[in-house]
């Protein structure tokens, strides 16, 4: 029987896992907002459901999985990659701008999973699901400044891993990736990401082989959960950044 993952936030980083794992037979559910061409795109590798969804509307959420299980019956995984990014400094920060981070990495989060839980718990295998959500590395360490809507709503995310980890097993295991740099954001010089990536004590980026492959070790894995695994080329342990 063919497993079936609904995932969040399929561009840049969750885009190589979805590929992936489509190529080795996963069938997908990807939730989209407004990049429909991502879902275009993951079906040339394999059986993709594409399902629009703002994840900052609360209503949302038990449509997402109802419409993943009515296309394919189940649900083994669910991949949480879905976060805005931008600065929210604290003379201007917003009720608005903090909902807009909060709901999509944590709110979305917890309920997606809960609905998840639902379906996963019927699932005739051990474990009967699996759990990932990516978090960022400087959350528990150094968070930057002027980013609060951000670490705020990756230090619920973080702690919503452990606690739903708790809560869950021992049918559901949760784990989380604390990612590093990995790819370039758009509104970095590349002499700024260059710097950047001298911080790190590894001095290299994150490759996408090995998000790959620690995402897909985290669906196979049978004895670890509430675990937030650092990848990032040590860049947690190298002091402050701004």
């Amino acid at each position: 029987m063919q497993k079936v993952a609904l995932i969040t936030g399929a561009r840049r980083v969750g885009f190589e896992i979805a590929k992936e794992l489509l190529k080795e037979g996963w069938q997908l559910a990807v939730v989209y907002h407004t990049f429909q061409e991502v879902v275009e795109e993951l079906k040339k590798y394999g059986e993709v459901e594409g399902i629009k969804a703002d994840l900052s509307d609360f209503s949302s959420y038990q449509r997402v999985v109802a419409q993943t299980v009515e296309r394919f019956g189940r649900v083994d995984a669910f991949l949480h990659l879905a976060s805005p990014y931008y600065p929210t400094p604290l003379e201007s920060l917003s009720l608005e701008d903090f909902m807009n981070h909060l709901m999509p990495i944590a709110t979305a989060f917890l309920f997606l999973t809960k609905e998840c839980a639902k379906y996963m718990q019927r699932n005739d295998q051990s474990p009967k699901g699996r759990i990932v959500a990516f978090g960022d590395w400087a959350t528990n360490t150094t968070p930057y400044k002027n980013y609060s809507a951000y670490f705020l709503a990756k230090g619920a995310l973080h702690t919503a891993i452990k606690v739903l980890a708790k809560e869950l097993a021992p049918h559901i295991l949760v784990n989380g990736i604390a990612l590093g740099p990995t790819l370039k954001p758009p509104d970095f010089s590349q002499e700024r990401w260059d710097a950047y990536i001298q911080k790190t004590p590894l001095k290299r980026e994150v490759s996408l082989e090995d998000v790959v492959e620690l995402t897909k070790y985290l669906l196979r894995v049978e004895t670890m959960t509430g675990e937030i695994i650092n990848l990032d080329s040590g860049r947690h342990i190298a002091g402050e950044c701004t």
